[in-house]
Parts: structure tokens; sequence; C-alpha cells
């Protein structure tokens, strides 16, 4: 029999591919549908566009009722992504109280892709990141784009570099050893008391695309990270079509079926 877990996300995965979003792939890895790998590249027209990030994302047989784990194994150097565990800080999926049965695996992704390009600096994960981007924006997007092997800015495209030649090359090596040292890091001490302020879950509608694209065209301005949060709207689920399906399911005489 078919868990009611598995039904939902059977069908959050083929309305994820029939959206085929940029830059999102996932994909079940475990047959009860419970472990998922998924890939998520940077927005475009941002720092993180071409640098792509591997996903865990582990759920439960009480899904949707509870959120699901989620966590980088590309860990970003960013203000909101904890840089031991790889746990992206967004509100609904850290408090089960906030966590609503409208979010699909959709709205997950979306949101996971859209808060790279939109850190929020109030109560960080990473406070080196954080600290690093109030203080100097554009050293933070010079070691984002080293991270990520990208080509750096020269003076002709207008970029200031560093004024000290080597700060880049020292943030650079901590990072990295950092990254080496916490990779194989299970566990990891939190507040217990946090206030959340993040991105809020993306729309999951025909128009996803062109609200997602909508956000990055805000990313353009200076002040990116200070970004008001928007509000959206969320389409009811298909919660009583599932509950029936289970019912009827569990109905089923499964000896006479063999027979």
């Amino acid at each position: 029999m078919y868990s009611r877990a598995y039904i939902l996300l059977k069908r959050e995965f083929e309305e994820l591919k029939n959206n085929n979003y940029e830059g999102i792939t996932a994909l079940p890895i475990s047959e009860d549908m419970m472990q998922w790998d998924v890939d998520i590249e940077g927005l475009q027209n941002t720092i993180w566009h071409g640098a792509f990030f591997q996903l865990r994302i582990n759920f439960t047989s009480e899904y949707n009722f509870v959120p699901p784990v989620v966590k980088f194994r590309t860990i970003p150097f960013h203000p909101n992504v904890d840089p031991h565990s790889g746990k992206p800080c967004i509100d609904f999926l850290d408090s089960p109280r906030k966590w609503n049965r409208s979010y699909t695996l959709s709205s997950i992704l979306l949101t996971l892709q859209v808060m790279l390009s939109n850190p929020v600096l109030e109560n960080p994960v990473n406070l080196e990141a954080a600290h690093i981007l109030m203080k100097d924006e554009t050293l933070y997007r010079l070691i984002i784009l080293r991270l990520f092997h990208q080509p750096l800015p020269s003076k002709d495209d207008g970029s200031e570099l560093p004024k000290e030649p080597d700060k880049l090359n020292r943030y650079i090596a901590a990072i990295s050893r950092i990254a080496r040292e916490n990779i194989n890091i299970q566990k990891v001490n939190y507040q217990t008391r946090r206030s959340y302020i993040c991105v809020p879950p993306i729309q999951t509608s025909p128009d996803s695309q062109t609200e997602t694209d909508t956000v990055t065209k805000k990313d353009q301005k200076k002040e990116w990270w200070k970004r008001k949060s928007v509000e959206v709207s969320i389409n009811e689920p298909w919660e009583n079509e599932v509950d029936d399906l289970v019912a009827w399911t569990n109905s089923l005489d499964t000896d006479a079926l063999e027979d």
C-alpha cells in the first residue's frame, strides 16, 4: 500500500517536471520517495548564476503535516546557510509551527533558489558571510566568484578590487579550510530561540517562473539584500483527493487481488 506522503510526493514530482523550472532538478533516490537529491543553480543576473549546488531532502511518512529536512551538500558562503551542517535558514523549514500544508516540493525548491540571491542579514547563521557582506559588498562578491572558479572582474568592468591584495586570498583560504574540516560533521548546536525573517515560499502556479524572474530583476538594485519580502498567495492543495485515494487503497482486499 502506498502511503499518503508517497502519493503527495508522486504528484508534486509530476508538477515539478511539467513546470520545468530553470536551474532546478530534483530526483527521488529511494523507492518510497522519502529521500531526494537536488541540484539548484543560482538565478540569472546575480553573482550566483552559473554556480550549482547539491542538496539532500529527507521527507517522512508524516509529510505534508510536517516539513522535510533540507541540507546543502555543496555549502554556499551565505549568511542564511549554516557553514557546518548546510541547513538553510528558512523559517517554515525550521519551525513546524510555521509550516503550511499548502507548501509543496516546488515551492520549497523555488524558495531555496531565491534565497541565494536574497540574503537576510538579521539573525544570520553564517556570521562571517554576513559580516563581510555588510562591511564590504565588493569583497563578498569576489569571494563568491573565486570560490566557484568564475572569472574575477577587471578594472575595465568598473568593479573595484580589494585595497589589500592579500585580503581576498586570506578569506578564501580560511573558508576553504572550514569547508574541508566540516564536510563530515552531522551535528551542530543551534540557539534554542531565534526569530526568523526569511524569503517567503514562492507560489507554484503556472506563472511561477515569471514570478521568479521578477524577483531576479529586483535583485539588480544596489542594496539588493535589503529588498522587502513580497506577499504571495499559494494555491490550495489536493488534500481531499489524496485522502480519498489513500482510503480507497487501504480498503482493497489484497487476497482477492492476488487471486
